[in-house]
């Protein structure tokens, strides 16, 4: 191919996006699908999805967006896909899905409860991550005990960047950084855990070889090219896992963090080699650059919560924009109101999800005429609570302070931004690019056909200089004892 155009997939958790770059890290079109799970009646936390919907909804972004950026496809030199981390997708011998399930399929609880109380220390020392019902693995585990004709029938799991690339191209391969999120990865040597996945009754079989994020895996097939709008023999190059992708598109290499504003919020920091917590709050994980690792905290529900409030009490019509516009006029603090409805500091296993409350919210704030907004900021606030938290367990894990980059949609306009740098009381540097996470995708994928020599240096000419946001000394005052307030109250409901 002699064009200079970059397409990413990327598959999230509430919909699908196609984005177009170009060699320089321009974002030129990004085109959104949302989409829905369906709840099978096997068990309550159950979720799945239509592969075939869910395809021709990225094929559908996909077209669109090559329309409206006014691209030939034979100005497209590679294709490649991020996703949503821990959903996977099951194939039969021919190839044809058998089961697809997303990040909030968590119908293994029973599997996942029983093999942190056996093997959980072990698990986590060699995949960097405490067992949980998300994970692939023990919906593997689920399907033989409670389906076992389907589960014979499984001969391949694919994470779901590893699925769109096989719908793409036919090929079937897996990469560090997503292979890391199914729990039978090795994230210190790099390999499928064999001896676990043998002593698990799994079948070696059903996991693909594992190569590195930029490698080309095959070409854009016919029948493909004709639902994308992409060229037949388009190069497809291997992407990873959304979080470590948005770090890549912010610039967060060997060191520093990086906290992906998005449905929930991941802090990532980049480490020279595997970190683990010795209290198991924290994950570690392969990055997508080699010879580099990240640890990660989680302030869990955050943007979720956001877009609930926005939708109950100005309407989802309603543009954020607004929304922070009222939001932005509440002084820190939020009157005293604190905020639980999501956020959360690194937890233990055993305490996975925080709990959810309002405090210090009476009638006599009704007579203000801003409760909507008091509200909106305190959820605001309490995200930027939980991003310092986790931001100082991660500091002491790793022995040092480090600087922080923030990307993903709940940056935009600044205002969450501006709390964080002042509840941290430091600068906050901010990713100007809408779609981080795929622009890291696109960095591969340029390295991977030769637009650059490799992946640091295309980084190093394709992620734009961040903004800076310094912290309002005034709001800053005020935080250090809100924040305090925060954390006590946080860890009390917890325990309830």
């Amino acid at each position: 191919m002699s064009g200079n155009y970059l397409v990413v997939f990327d598959a999230g958790t509430g919909g699908g996006r196609c984005t177009i770059f170009d060699a320089t890290g321009r974002q030129l079109m990004s085109e959104y699908r949302e989409w829905r799970y369906r709840q099978p009646q096997v068990a309550p936390a159950a979720r799945e999805f239509s592969p075939d919907q869910f395809f021709a909804l990225l094929a559908d972004a996909c077209q669109t967006a090559l329309t409206k950026a006014d691209i030939e496809p034979s100005e497209v030199a590679a294709v490649t896909a991020t996703s949503q981390r821990e959903g996977c997708v099951f194939l039969d011998a021919s190839g044809e899905p058998l089961y697809a399930g997303p990040n909030m399929d968590w119908r293994a609880q029973q599997e996942a409860n029983q093999l942190a109380k056996e093997a959980g220390p072990d698990i986590y020392r060699f995949s960097g991550h405490w067992p949980h019902a998300m994970f692939p693995a023990w919906r593997l585990l689920w399907f033989k005990k409670r389906e076992p004709e389907l589960f014979a029938r499984i001969a391949r799991v694919l994470m779901i960047n590893d699925w769109v690339l096989y719908e793409l191209s036919g090929s079937q391969y897996s990469e560090p950084s997503n292979a890391g999120e199914t729990l039978l990865f090795d994230i210190n040597r790099l390999t499928w855990r064999w001896d676990f996945i043998t002593e698990l009754g799994l079948n070696p079989t059903l996991l693909c070889d594992v190569v590195s994020p930029g490698t080309v895996v095959g070409q854009v097939t016919p029948q493909a090219a004709t639902a994308t709008g992409l060229l037949a023999g388009t190069p497809v190059v291997v992407g990873g896992a959304d979080t470590q992708m948005a770090l890549a598109g912010s610039g967060v290499i060997d060191d520093g963090g990086c906290a992906v504003s998005g449905t929930s919020t991941p802090l990532q920091v980049a480490t020279k080699e595997p970190v683990f917590d010795p209290q198991h709050r924290l994950w570690s994980g392969c990055h997508v650059f080699s010879g580099r690792w990240v640890l990660e905290g989680n302030a869990k529900g955050t943007g979720v919560i956001y877009r609930w409030f926005r939708d109950e009490f100005y309407g989802p019509e309603t543009p954020f924009s607004k929304v922070n516009e009222e939001v932005r006029q509440v002084p820190p603090g939020s009157g005293g109101l604190l905020a639980f409805l999501g956020s959360a500091v690194s937890l233990p296993p055993e305490k996975p999800f925080p709990p959810s409350a309002v405090y210090g919210w009476n009638a006599s704030y009704e007579k203000t005429g801003r409760v909507k907004a008091e509200l909106g900021r305190s959820i605001l606030e309490a995200i930027a609570y939980a991003v310092a938290g986790n931001a100082d367990i991660l500091a002491q894990v790793i022995g040092k302070e480090f600087s922080l980059v923030m990307c993903g949609g709940g940056t935009r306009g600044g205002l969450l931004p501006a709390i964080t740098a002042s509840v941290l009381g430091k600068p906050v540097a901010v990713n100007p690019v809408d779609e981080a996470t795929s622009l890291g995708a696109a960095i591969f994928a340029a390295a991977g056909v030769g637009l650059y020599p490799d992946p640091r240096q295309a980084a190093e000419k394709m992620v734009p200089a961040p903004s800076t946001i310094s912290p309002d000394p005034k709001a800053s005052a005020v935080y250090r004892e809100t924040q305090k307030r925060w954390l006590k109250l946080f860890m009390n409901l917890r325990e309830l």
